[in-house]
């Protein structure tokens, strides 16, 4: 084991967790919690010689950041994507990355079906008619679920709990995710279907539980909101930029969507875009992981991680 003093720094507000299980080590690593420094202040705290980082999704661990860190060992991720970490430029310069999957999986899966409720049954809008002092019960008329078709595109871990939690309520599941055998995607409460395209051909809900990357950016666009069901919902809480915003909204103005439950956005926040301020869309700003049980297992979860990265042992969520 290194002499070193291991300096591991939290770039992001993280639960005060994730403080108590680094300072508890064996090793006492000095613990620096500077969340919100700006890129350059960030850059020279790093060259003063940190061995760990751990992020959120605010800050944007660049080649050029990864540069100005000669004793970088490794980049912990407090949470579940990766896209705002240059993992190429990581593995080149020997920097691990990991994250903490697992934590943030049941809050993300009721968020998911909380936001299905509030557009089938139209909640927001009712909640504001009725603080605006109207009355439009008969207006708002809504849709059940039991008997309906839920379309996962994505079934790891988050998909396969929306798909326990969709099972529950009487709804036929069926799933696509090309990174698993048929016989996972069984296992994990899902049909499998050959392709999308059979996916958005008989799914009444479509939700999207895959992470950004290049081959998954639109992956939602114009092709494919034509193909799915007349009054389709829509339901996106993993990242931004895998449903085409554009696209979605020429949906929801054709009709082709009745409606739409949005956590996550290409550009966060949005603004009040009109996808945001359309009336049958329910937006939330990012929250989905936002409960206090997910954010207290995420900090210790990552903190065992990057402590497990900086003394050589075996990692359970290796990126890098």
């Amino acid at each position: 084991m290194s002499t070193t003093r291991w300096r591991v720094l939290l770039a992001d507000r993280l639960h005060p967790r994730v403080r108590e299980v680094l300072q508890a080590a064996p090793e006492k690593p000095l613990v620096l919690d500077e969340p919100g420094l700006a890129p350059d202040a960030l850059a020279a705290r790093l060259a003063e010689g940190v061995h760990g980082l751990i992020v959120r999704s605010r800050t944007r661990v660049t080649a050029a950041l990864l540069d100005a860190a000669p004793h970088l060992r490794v980049v912990g991720r407090a949470g579940v994507g990766v896209d705002n970490i240059d993992l190429d430029a990581a593995r080149a310069r020997g920097v691990g990355v990991v994250n903490a999957p697992a934590a943030t999986t049941d809050a993300v899966a009721e968020h998911t079906l909380a936001l299905l409720f509030a557009v089938a049954r139209r909640i927001a809008e009712a909640d504001a008619g009725l603080k605006a002092g109207r009355w439009e019960k008969k207006r708002l008329m809504g849709v059940e679920l039991a008997g309906r078709t839920l379309g996962l595109v994505g079934v790891g871990r988050i998909g396969a709990a929306v798909a326990r939690r969709a099972a529950a309520l009487g709804m036929r599941v069926v799933g696509y995710d090309p990174h698993l055998p048929p016989a996972a995607l069984r296992e994990r409460g899902a049909t499998p279907v050959e392709n999308l395209e059979a996916l958005l051909a008989q799914a009444d809900v479509v939700s999207v539980h895959v992470p950004l990357t290049p081959e998954t950016r639109g992956l939602l666009g114009p092709a494919a909101f034509a193909r799915m069901k007349k009054g389709v919902i829509v339901l996106g809480t993993a990242r931004g930029g895998v449903i085409d915003e554009d696209a979605l909204l020429a949906a929801l103005e054709s009709g082709r969507v009745r409606g739409a439950g949005l956590d996550v956005f290409a550009q966060e926040p949005p603004g009040p875009t009109p996808l945001v301020t359309h009336p049958r869309v329910v937006a939330t700003p990012h929250i989905a992981a936002q409960t206090e049980e997910a954010q207290r297992r995420v900090a210790e979860d990552i903190a065992h991680e990057v402590l497990a990265a900086l003394r050589g042992q075996p990692l359970r969520w290796r990126v890098v």
